[in-house]
């Protein structure tokens, strides 16, 4: 029961996500060039249908994350060491930090760009739009995003001991914590970290859900 519920929450992982990088594409092909604030900002105040369904989907994502590494954890409870329940204390903090980043962006951020229309509020609507435009990368929401895979980088690379997909659970969670340190360190290419911890996420969830949904029939 525990493997079929692990597996099932990895395949809503999966699908969740492969939801996600389209509507990451479909923006893109639109957004034009994203390189100074004043683009991100330009791109985030059209607040589009993609602009709100890909936010809401990563807080879906964010929930079946947490979901999935709780099933995790109860599936490789009874046969791990004690401290494995370790890599569980730190889902919670993901989960907290990415749905204050995701949710920001389809809650406070339209407030600030509607702020930002009035002349005598642009300025200080700006400063705060740096702070919380998840999409500019010196934003502080952009900081916490990325210190939130970081922390789930912890219990992944605990839990990366299953036999199906473990590694490219364990590798994503040590490119995440690079790529937080990265962030710290003032690295751009350690900073990718957190990008290329994502792939190997979404490559995992499908060796993953399968070698627990055939545990569970077995």
């Amino acid at each position: 029961m525990k493997a079929k519920l692990a597996a099932s929450l990895s395949l809503v992982c999966l699908l969740l996500t492969a939801m996600w990088v389209a509507l990451l594409i479909a923006d893109m092909a639109t957004a034009g060039p994203l390189e100074t604030f004043e683009q991100v900002a330009a791109h985030a105040a059209r607040l589009h249908g993609l602009f709100y369904a890909a936010y809401i989907n990563a807080a879906l994502i964010t929930l079946a994350a947490t979901a999935f590494m709780a099933a995790l954890y109860a599936y490789l409870k009874p046969s791990a060491p004690e401290w494995i329940v370790v890599g569980l204390a730190f889902v919670p903090i993901y989960g907290a930090l990415n749905l204050l980043a995701y949710l920001s962006q389809v809650t406070l951020v339209p407030a600030l760009v509607t702020l930002r229309l009035d002349p005598q509020y642009t300025a200080a609507a700006d400063v705060l739009l740096r702070l919380t435009l998840q999409a500019w990368p010196e934003s502080a929401v952009a900081f916490f995003n990325g210190l939130a895979y970081g922390i789930l980088g912890i219990p992944s690379v605990l839990y990366g001991a299953l036999r199906w997909g473990g590694l490219l659970l364990a590798l994503n969670g040590a490119a995440c914590i690079l790529g937080v340190i990265g962030t710290l360190a003032g690295s751009a290419l350690l900073a990718q970290g957190v990008m290329i911890g994502g792939v190997l996420f979404l490559l995992a969830l499908l060796p993953l859900g399968w070698g627990l949904w055939k545990r569970s029939i077995e």
